[in-house]
């Protein structure tokens, strides 16, 4: 089944897929989300799911954290047919948390706080102007520090 018949949460309007609280949640959970992956594959100790709608795609790599526990989702990238315009603008189609807007064209790097208060990396990747792609990765930033967090409340 393609994550394009899937509820209006996980599609999110068709621009992006709904990822809030993604990180850390079991592939199974991902499946009820989006559905059947396009792509489902291993690699090593990773699994890389590809899941793809009209205008959108979202890869995630999943592992499990301890022997014999669950895939737990580690990463997810999401990549945008016709990009964004604005940092609130992709993440309110994220369903994140839009924060002040931010200034710049380069590559733009947050913390993301999960609905649990665990902190991850959010990367914003920006292409002739428009945000093209996010990424976000179950690992604290190490910048964290000079950027104000992202809340899902």
């Amino acid at each position: 089944m393609s994550a394009s018949t899937h509820d209006e949460d996980s599609l999110h309007g068709e621009t992006a897929p709904c990822v809030r609280d993604l990180l850390g949640q079991s592939v199974d959970a991902v499946f009820e989300r989006y559905g059947r992956p396009e792509t489902d594959r291993r690699a090593g100790e990773d699994r890389w799911l590809r899941f793809k709608a009209r205008n959108w795609t979202l890869r995630l790599r999943a592992r499990p954290d301890r022997v014999g526990g669950p895939e737990l989702v580690r990463s997810w990238t999401a990549a945008f047919a016709e990009g964004f315009h604005t940092v609130p603008e992709a993440l309110r189609a994220l369903g994140l948390p839009s924060p002040e807007p931010s200034v710049g064209t380069g590559d733009i790097r947050r913390p993301l706080r999960d609905g649990a208060g665990r902190v991850h990396t959010l990367t914003l990747s920006v292409r002739r102007g428009r945000i093209r792609a996010a990424t976000g990765f179950d690992e604290p930033p190490e910048w964290a520090v000079e950027t104000p967090l992202l809340d899902d409340a």
